[in-house]
């Protein structure tokens, strides 16, 4: 890739603002760039699949959108080296890097357009009033909204350190830890009843700073061996203001219930425990974390 290649590539990003397919006449004219030189570095995109041609023209791919981010990173002189994939979600990659004071880190990607993207919608308040979209934009919202919640979270709530964030993606402080999914707790020398109430304390700190995760379980809780943990995936975190959500003027099917979804966490985390003896009422757990107890 040269700095011509990077050119076009952003040529292409912005002006998908206002065309489905960018037409090659409008790139030409935008780069300043001879026909042929234009033509050629768009071969040059196509054939590392960072576009993707039509009749109509072209249009920035997924890899294109991840190469920009990564490419920012790179000028901001924060990455020097990308390692392996640690796994694959619903709605993004998450990789390994080698940050440049040789820290290792991670970098997620999101890449909303894997889920239903209506669904998303019900629970994403920022994207509900966006009736037309598209879904490198809504992935660059959701990042840009989950790095939001990060730092207004960290270091307070155990969460990962925000370190960057560019167009859809995110670097983080790396935490070495596997999901509480993938873990026999009586294993480990721990108080599981205790880990419990480490969690619901969590959320509580949460909640008094103004969030509720929106969609926490035992496969976004990470824990080590010594029994630390750590909660991820935010881009669904609600924001919630004085016990109502901030954004709440919504049509009927987008409105959102905080008892609803606070009591959601909490019985999931609940419903995990309850094969380690832990029997307690999401009500009470409810209230208690509302501050109602």
């Amino acid at each position: 890739m040269k700095d011509r290649d990077w050119k076009i590539l952003r040529i292409i990003e912005i002006s998908m603002r206002n065309h489905e397919w960018v037409p090659v006449d409008e790139i030409i004219k935008k780069s300043k760039l001879d026909s042929k030189e234009v033509l050629y570095r768009l071969k040059v995109l196509d054939r590392h699949k960072f576009v993707n041609r039509s009749t109509y023209g072209y249009r920035l791919s997924h890899k294109g959108y991840d190469g920009l981010a990564l490419n920012a990173f790179i000028k901001r002189d924060l990455i020097k080296a990308i390692g392996s994939k640690l796994g694959v979600g619903k709605e993004g990659d998450v990789y390994t890097v080698l940050l440049t004071n040789n820290r290792e880190a991670v970098l997620k990607f999101h890449k909303l357009g894997r889920t239903c993207f209506t669904r998303g919608k019900r629970y994403r308040l920022y994207l509900a009033d966006k009736r037309h979209i598209s879904w490198l934009y809504a992935s660059r919202l959701t990042a840009e909204r989950e790095f939001q919640v990060l730092n207004d979270l960290y270091p307070v709530v155990k969460v990962p350190e925000p370190i960057d964030q560019n167009r859809h993606a995110i670097v983080m402080g790396k935490w070495d830890g596997v999901e509480l999914k993938r873990v026999d707790l009586t294993k480990l020398e721990i108080d599981i009843k205790g880990l419990f109430w480490d969690i619901v304390e969590e959320i509580k700190k949460m909640y008094n700073i103004g969030y509720i995760h929106g969609d926490l379980s035992e496969f976004n809780i990470l824990i080590n061996e010594e029994g630390d943990f750590l909660i991820i995936d935010f881009p669904q975190a609600i924001e919630v203001r004085e016990g109502k959500v901030v954004l709440d003027i919504l049509p009927g099917e987008f409105k959102m219930d905080v008892e609803y979804y606070l009591k959601r966490d909490i019985g999931n985390v609940l419903r995990y425990f309850k094969k380690y003896g832990i029997k307690e009422s999401v009500d009470e757990i409810y209230n208690y974390v509302v501050g109602k107890i």
